[in-house]
């Protein structure tokens, strides 16, 4: 199964290089790219893949790790599909 999503990440626009540290970033079996909409927004999208609801729990733990950034102040998560 693999998990599509897209989080909208709420950040301080004042902390040092936050789009850096989540762009490109590889958590496990979940890959992320991220991009700026606005100094204080950035959205990511997300794939992460496993066995049946381990994709789930893989994409769960990345949104967990990368709202613990340095800068990040809230994620919200805007779509999910899933496909098999």
């Amino acid at each position: 199964m693999i998990v599509h999503a897209y989080v909208l990440f709420e950040v301080d626009p004042a902390a040092d290089d936050v789009l850096g540290r989540l762009t490109h970033h590889r958590l496990g079996n979940c890959k992320v790219l991220a991009s700026r909409l606005y100094p204080e927004q950035i959205v990511a999208g997300l794939e992460a893949d496993g066995f049946e609801d381990q994709a789930l729990a893989n994409f769960n733990a990345a949104v967990v790790e990368l709202v613990g950034v340095n800068g990040v102040r809230r994620a919200t998560t805007l779509g999910i599909t899933l496909k098999s």
